[in-house]
């Protein structure tokens, strides 16, 4: 059982490690603090590999996890001491601040929904910043399917926001 275990436990690594250093790191957007994250992750699910239920996908899982605990870090670390000195210099904003913050969290869902691969390469190109010749070469396609992707995710985005909240996802891509 334990070689069987070691197998499942490092396939289930091999397999989701990347996507799920990339969603850490859409949240904290912070390398290290993601890979810790994910890190903890696999611990968890390792003490609690047999409690696992082996009918059920893990994938989403293992997505929820890493999502509660990027925002727990967040919460409990950066965003706290950040957002306490921002509220005491500029007190009426703490309501743009809230918005911002569900505005991230929408898109994080819409993103997640996203066909695999179109999620993919809008990742890649719009949170890990590669050119969409990088993204390409990373995921062996050609640049033009990338730009294909990348229309599909905006258009997937539209659809599902306001004119507003796409003004403002705009916003924060371009300042980045």
């Amino acid at each position: 059982m334990d070689k069987e275990k070691r197998d499942t436990f490092e396939l289930l690594y091999k397999t989701h490690y990347k996507e799920l250093y990339i969603h850490a790191l859409s949240f904290v957007r912070d390398e290290e603090e993601a890979k810790d994250i994910v890190t903890d992750v696999y611990e968890y699910v390792w003490k609690n590999f047999e409690k696992l239920d082996s009918s059920v996908s893990l994938r989403p899982f293992l997505y929820s996890l890493v999502r509660s605990r990027s925002l727990d870090f967040l919460r409990k670390e950066k965003t706290k001491e950040k957002f306490l000195a921002y509220k005491k210099t500029f007190p009426e904003e703490e309501e743009e601040y809230v918005e911002y913050e569900q505005l991230i969290e929408k898109v994080m869902h819409i993103i997640e929904n996203m066909p695999q691969q179109t999620a993919t390469v809008f990742k890649k190109c719009f949170i890990e910043r590669k050119k969409y010749q990088e993204a390409g070469d990373e995921l062996g396609i050609s640049i033009n399917t990338v730009r294909w992707h990348i229309t599909k995710a905006i258009s997937i985005l539209r659809g599902q926001m306001s004119d507003v909240e796409m003004i403002l996802l705009y916003a924060f891509f371009l300042k980045k």
